[in-house]
C-alpha cells in the first residue's frame, strides 16, 4: 500500500475513533440527566465531567487524525506519537476503560498512531 494509503487509513481509524469518543461523551450527558431527573444530583457531576474529559480528547485526537493525514511525512510521525501517547493516558489514567465505546476508541486510535508511525518511516 502506498504510504499516502496509509496515512488515510489512519486518519480513517483515528476519526472513528473520535465519533466513538463523542458518542460515548453524548451517551454520559444522558446518563447525567436521567441522574439529575430522578433526584440524585451528586450523582450526576461525574458522567458530566467524564463526558466533558472525553469531548476535548476527541477533539484532539480529530485535529492529530487531520493533520497525520496531510500530505507530508513528518506530520505523519508527530500525530502518531501524539495519538499513541493519548490512548496509552487515556487507557491508563483517564478511564477509558469504563465504557465500551470508549474502550474501542481507544484501541482504535493506537492503531491509527501505530500506522502513522509505520507510514511516517
Amino acid at each position: 500500500m502506498p504510504r499516502s494509503g496509509d496515512r488515510y487509513l489512519g486518519a480513517a481509524l483515528g476519526l472513528v475513533g473520535a465519533v466513538l469518543l463523542f458518542l460515548e461523551a453524548f451517551l454520559d450527558v444522558v446518563r447525567s440527566v436521567v441522574y439529575f431527573a430522578v433526584g440524585h444530583t451528586v450523582r450526576a457531576f461525574g458522567p458530566i465531567d467524564q463526558a466533558a474529559v472525553l469531548v476535548v480528547i476527541g477533539i484532539v485526537v480529530v485535529i492529530f487524525s487531520a493533520l497525520g493525514g496531510s500530505r507530508r511525512e513528518d506530520r505523519s510521525m508527530v500525530a502518531g506519537v501524539v495519538l499513541v501517547v493519548l490512548a496509552l493516558i487515556g487507557w491508563l489514567l483517564l478511564g477509558f476503560g469504563t465504557g465500551v465505546l470508549a474502550l474501542l476508541a481507544s484501541i482504535l486510535i493506537l492503531i491509527a498512531g501505530i500506522v502513522f508511525l509505520v507510514s511516517a518511516r
